[in-house]
This record gives C-alpha cells, sequence and structure tokens, in this order.
C-alpha cells in the first residue's frame, strides 16, 4: 500500500498580505496540490507573535517590507526558526539580492512573476531539503555564490552562540530562553539543528567539538 504525502504548510511574510495569500489560495489547492497555507502576516514582527507559524513547514518571505530590513529579517526568521527553511518571494530579481539572500541562509528565491508550476516546484523542493533559486542565477555565478554559502554556513549567528555560552556557564535552557526572551522550545531548537549540523549526538559533544573548532 502507496504511504499517503503529507500536506506542505506555508507561512506567508508579506505587507501584502491579503493579496498574496489570495493569490496561493488560487495557485494551490491542498487535496491537489499538498500545500496549504497554515498562516500569515504583514511584517516579521507581527509574525514572531502568530501561534500558526510554528505549525508551517515553509516561511514564505518577501524581500521589501516597509519598516524593516532585508537582511535583518532573514536573520531573525533563522535565529528564531533554525529547521525551517525561508523561501524569498519578492519582484526583485537582481543577481546582487539574491546572492545576499543564499548568504543570509535562504534556501530559496523566486519571483513573483514566476509561473505556478515554479513556485509549486521550489516548495517541494524546500519541503524535501533542497534549495531552489529562480533561473536568472545559473551557471558560474550560481556555483561561485554556492562555495560563498558553504564558507559562510562555518559560522554561528549572536544567538547561537548566546545559547551555548549560557549552557557552558551553567544555564539552563529555561533561564536562557528568559535572557533571550523567546520561548523554550525555540532553544531546543536551535540545538538540535546544531547537534544535526556537525554531527553530535548530544549537547555536550556539540559543545566540545565547537570548542575544538575555535567557533566558540
Amino acid at each position: 500500500m502507496e504511504e499517503s504525502k503529507k500536506t506542505i504548510r506555508l507561512f506567508v511574510i508579506d505587507n501584502h498580505e491579503t493579496i498574496i495569500v489570495s493569490g496561493f489560495h488560487q495557485m494551490f489547492r491542498p487535496a491537489r496540490d499538498l500545500i496549504e497555507i497554515a498562516g500569515s502576516a504583514n511584517s516579521v514582527q507581527t509574525a514572531l507573535q502568530s501561534d500558526t507559524i510554528s505549525l508551517s513547514d515553509i516561511i514564505i518571505l518577501d524581500l521589501w517590507i516597509p519598516g524593516e530590513k532585508p537582511l535583518e529579517n532573514i536573520k531573525i526568521l533563522k535565529e528564531t526558526f533554525p529547521s525551517k527553511p525561508i523561501l524569498i518571494y519578492s519582484t526583485e530579481d537582481s543577481s546582487e539580492w539574491i546572492r545576499k539572500m543564499m548568504i543570509a541562509g535562504a534556501k530559496g528565491y523566486v519571483t513573483k512573476d514566476a509561473f505556478r508550476q515554479d513556485l509549486k516546484a521550489a516548495v517541494q523542493s524546500l519541503a524535501g531539503g533542497g534549495a531552489w533559486f529562480t533561473k536568472s542565477m545559473e551557471g558560474n555565478d550560481l556555483e561561485l555564490i554556492s562555495r560563498e554559502v558553504s564558507e559562510h554556513e562555518v559560522q554561528l549567528s549572536s544567538i547561537q552562540k548566546k545559547i551555548l555560552t549560557g549552557l557552558i556557564n551553567g544555564n539552563s535552557q529555561k533561564e536562557i530562553a528568559g535572557i533571550l526572551n523567546t520561548r523554550e522550545r525555540n532553544i531546543e531548537k536551535t540545538l538540535t539543528s546544531l547537534r544535526s549540523r556537525f554531527k553530535a549526538k548530544t549537547t555536550v559533544e556539540l559543545i566540545k567539538i565547537l570548542i575544538d573548532k575555535a567557533l566558540i
């Protein structure tokens, strides 16, 4: 008997929230495409207060949100939800911004004039652990940027360092969550992601690996 496929849940962050979400509802049918909207927000700050973002599989993020900075937005989302892939969905199609988002940690970049099948393919790729970038980034440019991304991923974010330093100093995850003004489960998600990334079975082993690599 064939195993049923899981529906991919999207959380959309766009200052034109109503229009974009309406468009997604028209493009995707849960029964047909196995893609549904778990929730939405018109800014990253609003999204952080939402309960449904934690239930999503992929975060869809607009590049240009009034009053917010693209690089700061993706940094906040990566630090708060380290296990959720981020797909940039924007009218901006410059190679430089695609490069910046790749290096910042986005797993995909699709322009808003893309065909439905391209957006669907991007969502499916990210849900399967892959990446998807608009066809304007191909060949040598994409290969060069991919190498930059690999080098960048060796580094730890400031939040990751604060969590690990807190543990080294004897603080519990609950205490660290209080210091960082976040939920305890987000601390555990960050540690789980780091253990997987550095192939550590325990947090103690993870800390030892990172100390040996001079990352903390």
